[in-house]
């Protein structure tokens, strides 16, 4: 009878620990496994992968100083949008356009005046003024040039009002808010309207000694006359001089052409512009747009030039800013380096440039894997695991949800604000996890496998 309760007593026992051999068993095959994660403080390093274009941040327009009513037909054109040339270098040939024809027309005018003057001279003969009418006639010219100053400048301030949407005060002054440049064209109008005032009261002092009328005409049809021969030689000479200084055009100093607006057969006057050249030390820079980066770019900061052969030239920023519609952006400068492995300015112009930007944060933060920080767009959170004890006895990992903030990010490293170096990150999980429910962490020999 002792030996069937013992035997009895011993089956019962082998069968208890089956049980619990078994029921850990199932406990470990149905628990998530996971690793813990280990958060560090540190300043966070990101490579950025950003698209980059060649841009000229300071040009100047080059246009050439033509005479009035002069254009020149271009013959052959010798550089392209993005060469660097030296001063003297050739740009283009041009011809003046029907110079020939122009120079004829304009001897034929200076001929004429010179006939009808002499004709005038003849029938008037000698004209003799007294001292009075030589002061009345000084007096009536400073006049006529102050009446035509002030005209300009009235005709000028009247086109920057109306620009503005504005006009002067019923007792003719400014209204509030005009712009600086108006306000100094509204001075120089007062300063043209003192000035006529004044030669207007000295003519009018010498009114006694006006030069009658039947003299008063020729001498002002000969002056006519003289000034048509005088601007007529003028020009005359100015074309014969463009006739054989145009034939090459040339670079007015060292630059960089940011854009070239001419071709063969095309036309210039005194108005157009033929190109846009980099300032004085101004060379290009490669530009890439910061929208999207969330860390701050300072000067100084690596920038690396994708190429197709893998010579990836890396160069520094140089300098940051905003463009007009408000984006930020960073130059780099163009290299040695980085010419070496591209080609010139003009041929990296052909194309967007694939570069990768290194930036590193001003102060520390705590670190992660990317793989740790889960979520999206402003819900970003982590697990961690909490100790707490069993209904059975013993311990066990929980999982806690910790919403986190995001200040930045890579592939690899996500930076954020809150402090969680104290605390046992959940990731790499063999499969989906539940707040509040228990994990395991993977053995160490088989994470060491």
């Amino acid at each position: 009878m002792k030996k069937i309760a013992l035997k009895g007593l011993l089956i019962v026992a082998v069968v208890v620990a089956m049980c619990i051999f078994f029921s850990g068993t199932i406990r470990t095959m149905t628990t998530p496994k996971v690793r813990f994660a280990q958060a560090r403080m540190g300043k966070m390093e990101m490579e950025t992968e950003l698209t980059g274009k060649v841009v000229f941040p300071e040009t100047e327009e080059w246009k050439l100083k033509l005479p009035e009513g002069v254009s020149l037909t271009v013959t052959a054109v010798r550089v392209s949008r993005g060469d660097r040339v030296k001063k003297g270098a050739t740009m283009l040939n041009a011809r003046v356009t029907d110079g020939e024809k122009t120079l004829e027309t304009l001897r034929t005018e200076v001929d004429t005046a010179w006939k009808e003057l002499r004709e005038l001279e003849k029938k008037t003969g000698e004209i003799r003024l007294t001292q009075q009418e030589q002061q009345w006639q000084a007096a009536w010219e400073a006049e006529d040039e102050a009446r035509t100053a002030e005209r300009d400048a009235r005709v000028n301030l009247t086109a920057a009002l109306v620009a503005e949407e504005m006009e002067l005060t019923e007792d003719g002054r400014l209204p509030e808010g005009v712009k600086d440049e108006t306000k100094a064209l509204f001075d120089t109008w007062k300063t043209a309207e003192k000035a006529l005032n004044q030669a207007s009261a000295a003519l009018s002092a010498l009114d006694w000694y006006a030069i009658p009328n039947d003299t008063w005409s020729p001498i002002q049809k000969m002056k006519e006359y003289r000034k048509k021969i005088e601007t007529a030689e003028k020009k005359m000479t100015e074309i014969q001089v463009l006739m054989k200084t145009t034939e090459k055009i040339t670079a007015p100093r060292d630059c960089y052409i940011a854009s070239f607006n001419l071709e063969k057969g095309g036309s210039i006057n005194r108005d157009t512009l033929i190109a846009e050249l980099t300032a004085e030390g101004k060379d290009p820079v490669i530009r890439v747009d910061l929208t999207n980066l969330k860390q701050e770019v300072e000067t100084g900061a690596n920038l690396t030039v994708i190429t197709e052969n893998g010579n990836n030239p890396t160069t520094k920023i140089i300098d940051t800013g905003l463009r007009p519609d408000g984006h930020p952006y960073a130059d780099a400068e163009i290299s040695k380096d980085v010419t070496y492995a591209l080609g010139s300015v003009a041929d990296m112009m052909k194309n967007d440039l694939k570069t990768k930007l290194v930036t590193r944060a001003k102060t520390s933060s705590c670190l992660l894997p990317a793989t740790a920080v889960r979520g999206s767009g402003s819900n970003r959170f982590v697990y961690v695991g909490e100790n707490r004890s069993s209904t059975f006895g013993g311990n066990q990992i929980v999982v806690r949800k910790v919403n986190v903030t995001v200040l930045a990010e890579s592939g690899v490293t996500v930076s954020i604000n809150e402090d969680m170096t104290s605390q046992r990150i959940l990731y790499m999980e063999d499969r989906a996890l539940n707040e509040g429910g228990a994990v395991m962490e993977y053995m160490k020999e088989a994470a060491a496998k």
